[in-house]
């Protein structure tokens, strides 16, 4: 619990910019425009960092998946990876990202997942997490936050992306 606040602040900040930096685009319609050629990545799992830092989670999430840009601010993300309670989670996911921050895409990634003893007693459940990209031209990361709401525990979770075609 002691980075809470600073990884709390950093969220608080990027959501206040976001619609900021967003409303002084020239647009303030979606931008569903498909990208000239669709993007397909390659996910290979990553990393977290929990705020109860004392309670013994597997942060080293090393999975495969698969995400699929169809626009700047639509994809579509799927994939399999070893979770914080060394369980096998398997996930299906829409993220949507309306906001540009410099090199930045903010939104949510929504979906399904399974895996956590603790929802659903391990089956699926539905979740929605707060999500920045970062895409280059061969390399990306997706950084996400789980709030930490009943009996879950918050992360910030980093997940490593490259472009396949």
């Amino acid at each position: 619990m002691k980075n809470m606040p600073s990884v709390a602040a950093l969220w608080v900040g990027l959501a206040f910019a976001a619609p900021a930096a967003h409303a002084e685009s020239s647009s303030t319609t979606l931008d569903l425009t498909p990208v000239s050629n669709a993007q397909l990545w390659l996910n290979v799992g990553g990393f977290s960092r929990h705020f109860h830092r004392d309670a013994g989670y597997n942060e080293n999430n090393l999975g495969i998946g698969i995400e699929y840009r169809t626009s700047p601010e639509i994809s579509y993300m799927a994939g399999s990876y070893y979770n914080s309670v060394r369980k096998n989670t398997a996930y299906a996911a829409v993220n949507w990202q309306p906001w540009t921050v410099g090199p930045f895409k903010l939104g949510a990634a929504v979906g399904l997942m399974n895996g956590y003893p603790a929802m659903n007693r391990g089956g699926h459940f539905f979740a929605a997490l707060p999500m920045a990209t970062y895409e280059g031209e061969r390399f990306g990361l997706n950084i996400g936050l789980i709030p930490s709401i009943k009996n879950v525990d918050g992360a910030v979770i980093v997940q490593f992306k490259l472009r396949v075609n």
